[in-house]
C-alpha cells in the first residue's frame, strides 16, 4: 500500500498482472532489461540486491527514486542510452578521469612493438602490427561513392580475416586513432566491437563501457603519458602564456586537437593531481546562431553548466563559444583550414570561482560547414597558481561570465 501511495497509483493496478498508464512507465524506464539490467551498480559499489532490498524496507523512498528518475528523464529529454554515457560520465569523475590499468597494458604493449615513444607509432606501423597480431586488413577506402557513409571515420566488417576500411577524406593522422582503437578492442579482449564511427547507438551499458576503456587505450597509445608530461612541465613553467607551443605539440604528437585536450584531461588529474577541471566540446553550424554542446566531462567543483541535453543558451563570454564566433569570421574571410588556440581566465558572476580555459576551434572535415571547439577549464586555486606559471601573464584575458543566460541575474545591457 506505501508503495502504490508513493507512485500515486492505485493498489489493485500495482497488483495487476499488466502495467499501463504511469506503471507502463515506470516499467518501460526502471524495469526494463534494458535499464535496470544493464545499469552498473556494481561500478558505485551497489549491488542489484541493495535495489531490490529499498523496494521491500522502504517502499516510500524506492518510489521517490523512481519518480525522480521519470522527472529527470523528461526534463531533460533523456533516453536509455544518454542515461548510460552519464553514468559512464560519473564513473570516470570517480576515479579522476585516469586509470592506471591501461595506461599500463597501453605502454606494455607499444613496448613490445620496440616503438620509439618520442615519435608516436605511424599509420603503416599500426596497419601491419593490426594485420600481424590481429588478423584485420585495414586500407583507406573512398566513402564519397557512398552519400550515407560519408559521415563515417571507419567501418569494421568482421570475417577472416576482418576488415578495416578508413575514410579517405580524413589525414593520416586521424586514421593512426581508428586503427589504434582496433589494437585496443583486440588487446583488451573486448569481443563486441563497434561497427563504425560516430556510432549510432549504444544498446548497453557494457558497450559503453568497453568503447570507452579502448578508446582510453587508444589516446594512450598515441600520447604516452611520461613524455608529455615533460612537456606540459616545460609550458606550465613558462611565465608567459604561449598557444603555439600548444600546436606543436599537437603536430608532434600527429593528433587532432580533440584527442590531444581529452588525454589532458586524463594526464593532468592523474599525473599533476590537478582533478579540479572539465572538458567540453562545443559545435557550431557556419551561419547559424546555435552553438551546442556535445561532449562533456564535469570534475567535482567546476562550477559550470553540466546535463545532458539542456536547450540553454551558453554565456557569449565564455571562451569557447565566443572562439567559434572568430573561426567563423576567420573562414568569411578566405581561411577555411584556420586553427585558432586561445585562452582565458573566466570569473563566475555568482560563484566567484575562476576557471582558466584553454580552447582550440577548427573545422570538421567529414561535416560541411561544421565547425567544432575543444576546451580544458581548470579551476584556479592556490595548487594550480603553483603549477601553472602563466596564470599571472597580464596577456590573458579576464573576462565576468556566468553559466547560460537562462540561469544568468544580469539582464541585457550588463551583458
Amino acid at each position: 500500500m506505501m508503495l502504490a501511495e508513493g507512485l500515486g497509483v492505485e493498489y489493485d493496478d500495482l497488483v495487476s498482472i499488466s502495467m499501463t498508464g504511469r506503471l507502463g512507465q515506470i516499467s518501460e524506464l526502471f524495469f526494463s532489461s534494458s535499464v535496470l539490467g544493464s545499469f552498473p551498480f556494481q561500478l558505485f559499489g551497489i549491488t542489484f540486491e541493495n535495489v531490490m532490498e529499498l523496494f521491500t524496507a522502504s517502499p516510500k523512498k524506492a518510489a521517490a527514486l523512481i519518480s525522480t528518475l521519470m522527472e529527470i528523464s523528461r526534463a531533460y529529454d533523456m533516453n536509455v542510452e544518454q542515461f548510460f554515457l552519464a553514468s559512464l560520465r560519473a564513473y570516470q569523475e570517480m576515479h579522476n578521469n585516469y586509470f592506471e590499468e591501461v595506461e599500463e597494458l597501453a605502454e606494455k604493449f607499444a613496448l613490445e612493438q620496440k616503438w620509439i615513444r618520442l615519435s608516436p607509432p605511424t599509420r603503416e606501423e599500426l596497419i601491419e602490427t593490426l594485420h600481424q597480431l590481429h588478423s584485420v586488413d585495414a586500407r583507406v577506402a573512398d566513402f564519397s561513392k557512398y552519400p550515407e557513409l560519408t559521415d563515417q571515420r571507419f567501418i569494421f566488417l568482421p570475417g577472416k580475416p576482418s576488415q578495416l576500411l578508413l575514410n579517405n577524406q580524413l589525414v593520416p593522422s586521424q586514421h593512426v586513432y581508428s586503427l589504434a582503437l582496433q589494437i585496443g578492442y583486440s588487446e583488451l579482449k573486448i569481443r563486441k566491437r563497434l561497427r563504425t564511427s560516430p556510432h549510432k547507438q549504444f544498446d548497453s551499458f557494457d558497450q559503453v563501457m568497453d568503447n570507452f576503456r579502448a578508446s582510453y587505450f587508444a589516446g594512450a597509445l598515441m600520447i604516452n603519458r611520461n613524455q608529455v608530461k615533460e612537456e606540459l612541465k616545460e609550458i606550465f613553467q613558462s611565465e608567459t602564456w604561449n598557444g603555439d607551443a600548444i600546436l606543436e605539440l599537437l603536430k608532434h604528437h600527429e593528433v587532432t586537437p580533440e584527442t590531444f585536450l581529452h588525454r589532458l584531461s586524463q594526464i593532468l588529474p592523474g599525473l599533476f593531481k590537478i582533478t579540479e577541471l572539465h572538458y567540453f566540446r562545443f559545435e557550431h553550424f557556419v551561419g547559424k546562431n546555435e552553438i551546442r554542446l556535445t561532449k562533456e566531462l564535469n570534475m567535482p567543483r567546476t562550477l559550470v553548466p553540466s546535463g545532458v541535453r539542456l536547450k540553454e543558451h551558453h554565456c557569449r563570454r565564455w571562451l569557447p563559444v565566443s572562439l567559434l564566433k572568430i573561426l567563423e569570421e576567420e573562414q568569411l574571410k578566405g581561411n577555411p583550414n584556420k586553427i585558432l588556440i586561445r585562452t582565458q581566465r573566466a570569473q563566475f558572476v555568482e560563484s566567484g570561482d575562476e576557471v582558466l580555459f584553454i580552447s582550440i576551434a577548427h573545422a570538421l572535415r567529414l561535416r560541411s560547414k561544421m565547425n567544432r571547439c575543444v576546451s580544458l577549464g581548470l579551476r584556479i586555486d592556490n595548487a594550480l597558481k603553483r603549477k601553472v606559471k602563466f596564470l599571472n601573464d597580464p596577456q590573458i584575458p579576464v573576462e565576468k561570465v556566468n553559466q547560460t543566460c537562462e540561469r544568468c541575474p544580469l539582464d541585457n545591457s550588463q551583458c
